[in-house]
């Protein structure tokens, strides 16, 4: 389906340094939100992770202690010499805790005072993280997003290489099988091609292996990239058992083939209204459509043991593509299509092989997004891996050694309090007619959230019935990754015909990014984002028979967590989620004075991010719009519950040294979560296939929109961030 998740992007990771057997940033997405994912996504936490993870704890307690003396007494002087009264009113005083001490550090070692806020406030919030982390080799990218799935990665090497499986799950130990056989680096190149080999009688389903058909049918601009990759494809084509001269002109043509199948394909930005391209028809229906191909008999394959007829119902997302397709199919020598369908099986698997082929694919991924050779150890492939392919198992492991369920209460509570500053806000839109007021009402109010993890993941029987058919062995990581897919495409078909649960969950536990289902009507916040900078466990101290929120941090909570929590809402209402009903539907339920009014509102968004640049090469506004949207209203939310939780517990400390209030605190860390750095092949590759704004520009579109941040900060009319013409939807 084409709407699967809107993620809050970065992702957990970035797909093309982790997973090695795609080329897909995040996310991430990725990685991270949006990714993605991406995926194609923190760097307050632990910092750094020693092998002696159970004695992590008392080590931290005793150098934090040491650095907490030593910050203490920088900070003091600095508070002193600014003459700063933190012994006044308790309600306005200055937070002296170690962890207040330690978020201020932070804070200010990103800052650049340099720049003014009203400038840039993207350089102003960043600046000094980016000089403090220059881009890792072996990254694209590096950001807040990776950093903290960087962690996540330390603690789930230490539970699978430590720990010893006694538990009653099974699927625990299927887990550390998997990862292990990841880590046989002999056993793999002692198998060298050959399992791949063994394969190759078999084929797969196509589709383009470049990230966009923009790489593609300008042939000029990305000359050198489809340089690249037809070497790849010979390389990998030799390695196989390929002669030079042959192997060369049969994946020519098997390029050529992908460049016709790109110049066909519809153009993400024209893909978002869900309603002009969603066509329900039967599998006789496609077969009239397109019929170079028999449908009932690859479905029923795919998703064999199911029987099913020619009036079995499907959904089209693409008519004018399966008919093209269709006819170039007709039209193609049949030895170019088992070529090429042959490279789409080879270029899935290559990840399982040998070092040869990881080599040959680090020499496209310089081309492609500019990254060097990759230093990234073999455990963290694995990991990544791992958590593809057992990720709910694993996130079991996660959970229970790192899981606070505190902070599930609180995210709760944080969830609710920016629905209502959501609704409210709704109740004043001016453009608004009342029938689709109170239908957006029930909307809002009808959204399932989901925090941390599934309660299944904890259930040894339940977790061991999720992944049973699933074979896994320590000593062919090959075989457990072609029976990784065997087993996916049999849980796809025992999904179908049957009501789609709420409580199933598209990401797992360990994940560094949150997403909405506009299918189900859901956001999802996985435990892996419920950490600083986006979250820090606040817990209220009782002073005087009250409730004392002693830290001081709550605005970056809001800036950070808030922001993501009211993103994931906003996705409801954006071009693509307001589609859907309440209950998943896709169906009209908008009034049509108000549909025009949405459409006016949004159009002045998609023309303000137009107008932005990276390299000198322009934002598609349009293919962005749905999560630019999610990020001012997310933003504007967030805000707004803040300033819901300051009048039902009062001001809160403010951190010291910092020299910002509260409010604005809340929009340096909303900025200070995008603080990133990419290369510029990355940002190019971004621009054209990713739905989410550059971070600069998900900072600096987002605020200069913002009526609260432009008060807070004083921005005059007519300065880079107060350009004078706001956009606003919700």
């Amino acid at each position: 389906m084409n709407v699967a998740l809107q993620e809050l992007g970065g992702g957990g990771s970035n797909m093309v340094e982790y997973k090695r057997s795609t080329l897909r940033d995040e996310d991430s997405p990725e990685t991270p939100v949006e990714g993605g994912a991406s995926p194609d996504a923190v760097e307050v936490g632990f910092q750094k992770r020693t092998r002696h993870f159970l004695g992590l704890h008392t080590q931290l307690e005793l150098v934090l202690a040491g650095v907490s003396v030593l910050l203490a007494a920088l900070l003091l002087g600095c508070l002193v010499a600014l003459g700063v009264q933190y012994h006044r009113d308790p309600s306005h005083s200055t937070c002296l805790t170690e962890a207040c001490i330690r978020v201020a550090g932070k804070i200010l070692e990103s800052l650049d005072r340099a720049v003014s806020p009203c400038e840039d406030f993207y350089q102003f919030s960043c600046g000094g993280w980016i000089r403090r982390n220059p881009l890792p080799d072996g990254r694209s990218r590096w950001n807040t997003f990776n950093s903290l799935w960087d962690q996540n990665q330390a603690i789930l090497k230490h539970l699978l290489e430590n720990t010893t499986f006694n538990s009653s799950s099974e699927a625990e130990r299927k887990t550390q099988r998997f990862y292990l056989s990841c880590l046989q680096v002999e056993r793999i190149e002692e198998l060298g091609a050959q399992p791949l080999r063994d394969l190759i009688e078999k084929v797969d389903q196509s589709g383009l292996f470049l990230p966009s058909r923009d790489y593609y049918l300008n042939r000029t601009a990305n000359e050198k990239v489809l340089t690249a990759y037809l070497d790849y494809m010979e390389e990998l084509g030799m390695l196989l058992g390929g002669q030079p001269a042959s192997t060369r002109e049969q994946m020519r043509q098997v390029l050529e083939l992908e460049i016709q199948v790109a110049n066909i394909t519809v153009p993400q930005d024209q893909r978002r209204d869900e309603e002009k391209i969603y066509h329900k028809m039967s599998i006789a229906e496609l077969q009239a459509l397109a019929p170079s191909m028999d449908w009932l008999e690859f479905l029923s394959f795919l998703l064999s043991p199911l029987e099913l007829g020619d009036s079995e119902p499907v959904v089209v997302y693409g008519t004018d593509y399966l008919q093209q397709v269709s006819e170039l199919i007709n039209r193609t020598e049949p030895s170019v299509l088992n070529n090429y369908l042959i490279w789409n099986l080879v270029q899935k698997t290559t990840s399982s092989l040998d070092q040869r082929f990881e080599s040959a694919q680090e020499k496209l991924l310089e081309t492609l997004y500019g990254t060097k050779k990759s230093c990234m150890p073999r455990w963290q492939t694995c990991i990544s891996n791992t958590d593809d392919a057992l990720g709910f198992a694993l996130g079991s492991l996660f959970v229970k050694a790192t899981f606070d369920r505190q902070s599930k209460e609180i995210a709760e509570g944080m969830i609710s309090e920016i629905r209502a500053a959501f609704e409210e806000a709704l109740g004043q839109l001016v453009w608004m007619d009342e029938k689709t007021r109170q239908a957006a009402k029930e909307k809002a109010d009808a959204i399932y959230d989901m925090i941390g993890f599934p309660d299944f993941i904890l259930e040894p029987k339940e977790l061991d019935d999720v992944y049973d058919g699933y074979e896994v062995s320590e000593d062919s990581f090959f075989q457990n990754m072609l029976n990784l897919y065997n087993f996916s495409a049999k849980v796809m078909a025992d999904q179908l015909r049957k009501p789609p649960s709420r409580d199933q969950w598209s990401m797992t536990p360990q994940t560094v990014n949150a997403y909405y289902l506009p299918t189900k009507n859901e956001i999802v916040f996985p435990a892996g984002i419920l950490q600083a900078p986006f979250y820090a466990r606040n817990h209220p101290k009782c002073v005087g028979g009250r409730r004392d929120w002693v830290l001081g941090t709550w605005a970056l909570n809001f800036g950070g967590i808030g922001v993501v929590m009211g993103h994931e809402l906003t996705h409801a209402f954006d071009d693509q989620g307001r589609e859907y009903d309440k209950e998943g539907n896709l169906r009209p339920w908008w009034q049509n004075e108000s549909l025009a009014a949405f459409q006016n509102h949004t159009a002045c968004m998609e023309e303000q991010y137009s107008q932005y640049q990276v390299n000198g090469e322009k934002l598609n506004g349009r293919q962005t719009l749905g999560e630019n949207i999610a990020d001012n209203g997310g933003l504007k939310a967030a805000y707004n519950a803040y300033k819901a939780w300051l009048r039902k517990h009062g001001e809160e400390q403010q951190l010291p040294a910092v020299g910002l209030t509260n409010h604005q605190l809340f929009f340096v860390g909303f900025a200070q979560v995008w603080c990133s750095v990419r290369t510029p092949e990355s940002s190019h590759e971004g621009l054209v296939t990713d739905p989410h704004s550059p971070a600069r520009f998900r900072v600096l579109g987002t605020l200069s929109n913002s009526r609260d941040f432009l008060r807070h900060f004083g921005c005059p009319v007519g300065s880079p961030m107060n350009p004078g013409q706001l956009c606003e939807v919700w």
